[in-house]
């Protein structure tokens, strides 16, 4: 065992002598006092207990509380503490939200069910960094990648039909890798400042995957080589993307809901008739291939589900396992449980008198 601040060992010996001090100090008033009544006898008939005696029971307990808050306060760290866990993942999850994630050919629209994949990705990432990103023709972020996952289903909730604009000028996933390389980078330094800034003691997280999952049609407004060349960036920069295919081949219509400044019905293509949107499965599939990560269909529970499994990997060992590798000594807070045992001792100590005053009356009681 270390101790990050041993000098308030020093002063728990300091304060120990001082409650020592005291209760001689307080012995030597109440012999004085028994004296001037009469001595012991006569105590004995006034008083129910003895004047005389030194509290041995209440010093060692008071020592004893003092001695745990001043080990307590000294902060010890067990120096055969486990090693820290396996690394931590930042997950990044990018939705298309343009125009033509609101085709039907999924029911009730690609985008609905983006949300829904998104959420049952979160659902398997627990103890990773997750963050939320929607692009279209920009890139929106909504969430760096954090352990609150319950404020990202939260975001989620808001993501709705009326985000999508029929003059949105559509999807462009260079912009949305390129956004989520940079929002994974950005998060990795801040986090880093601020965990320095709050202890520069304390070691880093341990360093984990940077993934991003693009959740989307694969429509997009740019030439095939331009995604991969933003493919290949990810790839430099140590981010692996998994994609999501959400519709299908054969296509479907879209229809535009109605909202605040913005007027509903399907959307329409350059010549005035219904537009039609398909699942760009092969772009998705290659992009997935030279980012080093997995494609999945939407409307496949199975792929989903491999999915999930493959961003929540951490080859962790079970529960029971881990616990037996742990000596129990440290699997507890030291300061916690030292804090708390001499608030015991204190509690003890209070009640020394209510003992010796139950005692008093069963002597009384006695029969002659």
């Amino acid at each position: 065992m270390i101790f990050q601040d041993p000098s308030f060992l020093q002063y728990g010996v300091g304060v120990t002598a001082l409650i020592l001090v005291g209760l001689w100090s307080h012995a030597s008033r109440r012999r004085r006092l028994g004296e001037f009544l009469g001595g012991k006898r006569a105590v004995r008939r006034l008083s129910r207990s003895d004047l005389n005696r030194f509290p041995f029971e209440r010093a060692l307990l008071l020592a004893l509380a003092g001695g745990a808050l001043s080990v307590a306060a000294a902060g010890p760290i067990w120096i055969d503490a486990p090693e820290p866990g396996p690394p931590v993942k930042r997950v990044l999850l990018a939705i298309d939200v343009s125009a033509s994630m609101q085709a039907v050919d999924v029911e009730p629209t690609r985008l609905a069910r983006s949300v829904d994949i998104a959420n049952e990705l979160i659902d398997g990432l627990g103890g990773h960094r997750v963050g939320l990103l929607l692009f279209a023709g920009t890139g929106y972020a909504l969430a760096p990648p954090t352990h609150d996952h319950q404020a990202l289903r939260f975001l989620l909730d808001g993501v709705t039909p009326t985000i999508a604009s029929a003059l949105d000028p559509g999807s462009l996933l260079s912009v949305g890798i390129a956004e989520g390389i940079a929002l994974l980078e950005r998060e990795e330094r801040v986090a880093t400042e601020l965990g320095r800034a709050a202890d520069p003691n304390q070691a880093p997280e341990p360093e984990g995957e940077h993934l991003l999952v693009l959740i989307g049609d694969g429509e997009t407004g740019e030439a095939d080589e331009i995604v991969y060349e933003s493919v290949a960036l990810a790839t430099d920069s140590g981010v692996d993307i998994h994609t999501v295919g959400v519709g299908t081949v054969n296509g479907g219509g879209m229809i535009m809901p109605a909202g605040t400044y913005q007027l509903g019905g399907p959307v329409l293509d350059g010549r005035g008739e219904r537009g039609t949107s398909r699942l760009r499965e092969t772009l998705l599939r290659e992009v997935a291939t030279r980012g080093g990560g997995r494609y999945a269909d939407a409307t496949d529970e199975n792929e989903i589900t491999d999915l999930r499994q493959d961003l929540a990997d951490l080859g962790l060992p079970s529960e029971a396992s881990a616990d037996q590798d742990i000596p129990i000594w440290v699997r507890y807070d030291v300061p916690f449980v030292l804090g708390l045992g001499a608030l015991v001792f204190i509690f003890i100590e209070s009640l020394l008198d209510l003992l010796s005053l139950r005692f008093w009356f069963s002597r009384i009681r006695r029969p002659a």
